[in-house]
């Protein structure tokens, strides 16, 4: 019997399952634009009174799923599958709200050479 040996990497990744959410993102994007919801209803309060809040709040997740869909899958598309999760964790970690052991500093590689780099590429041709 053959057997493999390696694991692809996407055989154990959570599968896409809407529009380009997997499901804790889902769940994760459901449970925030319900949140928002209920700060959307407070304009309709005059109008449609106590019911703006369950109704508007309701109907939030609706569109915000429909419509970030495929925000979501422009997003993660190239991208690691963890990508979303540590740019979250760093942005609440520059709220001072994350972790606060993650390093924040970032800076491009610098080459520190004694000698120009076209003067060592002439060298090498003259020998």
């Amino acid at each position: 019997m053959a057997t493999i040996t390696f694991l692809p990497d996407r055989l154990n990744a959570e599968p896409v399952v809407f529009k380009g959410f997997t499901t804790p993102e889902l769940f994760m994007t459901a449970g925030a634009s319900v949140l928002g919801g209920l700060v959307v209803a407070i304009p309709f309060v005059p109008l449609l009174g106590w019911l703006a809040f369950p109704t508007v709040s309701l109907l939030m997740p609706l569109f915000t799923v429909f419509f970030g869909g495929r925000l979501m899958a422009r997003f993660k598309r190239g991208k690691p599958e963890n990508y979303l999760y540590r740019r979250l964790e760093l942005w609440l970690s520059r709220q001072r709200i994350g972790n606060p052991q993650l390093i924040h500093h970032s800076q491009r590689w610098a080459l520190r050479r004694s000698a120009p780099v076209v003067r060592l590429a002439q060298e090498a041709f003259d020998e």
